[in-house]
């Protein structure tokens, strides 16, 4: 089992900066942001990057797609197509760095979800899906698709049954990335959600919560039950990333990441049993 930390952590800084202080907190395993201002289309060059990943001995396995403005499911044909383009540039960059597994968001953030609209946005997803599935498949990239924080709106694809179902036809190296808050706070069980992923489950991303808000604790301050998550993860022999996607305010950027570092570091062994 690997376990890192999202670059997300130190998301106001810059991605050399960010690099350095993970290494001196005792970080080994990253998963890179393509969000501005980090590994993002036209800050850096692939060789910088690898430059910096080889500088602080670091591993970046995994990488975030971009996923700040492009809507994979917009309504707007024209407005989908070019999402699809910006997320394909924010992939080859990460293959560019031999980072082999990408975290994709099926919809945008946007307040124009209905329910009379829902299988339209669903429908254009689905389309971005399969030409991004395409073009991974050219790069040697594996997808892996996010459920989406959900509040009593009908954003599709906060439920991992319905992300499920619309991947298992595509080819095997697209999948799923399970995010334990978004699964809480849109009212599902996160065990129950990683075993409906099991073999498709690509990466995870690990964080806490209170139960309301998406709130990107550390794992182990907020309500959730980690020991029969993590026990279960074993159980399937889960062998890709699992990523600490913390973040932090300004005021506690230190402390928020020696804790993660200190989670990542003792993969969990402060459960009850481990």
């Amino acid at each position: 089992m690997s376990y890192g930390v999202s670059t997300m952590i130190l998301s106001r800084h810059p991605l050399p900066e960010v690099l350095q202080r993970m290494a001196a907190a005792g970080i080994e395993q990253i998963e890179i942001n393509t969000e501005p201002p980090h590994y993002t289309p036209g800050a850096c060059t692939a060789d910088e990057m690898r430059s910096w990943l080889e500088e602080f001995n670091l591993s970046a396995p995994v990488g975030h797609a971009l996923f700040g403005k492009p809507n994979l499911a917009d309504r707007d044909e024209a407005a989908r197509q070019q999402s699809v383009q910006q997320v394909a540039a924010s992939l080859e960059l990460l293959a560019a760095i031999n980072t082999r597994v990408a975290v994709l968001h099926p919809t945008g953030y946007s307040p124009d979800y209905t329910e009379a609209n829902r299988l339209q946005v669903i429908e254009q997803a689905r389309r971005s899906m399969l030409e991004l599935a395409a073009i991974a498949g050219d790069i040697g990239m594996r997808l892996a698709w996010e459920n989406l924080p959900h509040h009593g709106s009908p954003r599709p694809f906060h439920d991992l049954r319905e992300l499920r179902a619309l991947i298992d036809d595509m080819p095997e190296h697209v999948g799923l990335c399970l995010d334990t808050t978004h699964a809480l706070i849109a009212g599902h069980d996160p065990l129950e959600q990683l075993n409906i992923a099991a073999d498709r489950l690509f990466s995870l991303h690990l964080h806490d919560c209170d139960g309301v808000e998406d709130c990107h604790w550390v794992p182990g301050r907020g309500i959730i039950d980690w020991q029969p998550f993590i026990a279960r993860l074993d159980e399937l022999n889960f062998t890709g990333p699992r990523t600490i996607e913390a973040v932090a305010s300004a005021e506690a950027e230190e402390q928020v990441l020696a804790e993660a570092a200190r989670v990542a570091r003792e993969k969990f062994r402060w459960l009850p049993g481990k």
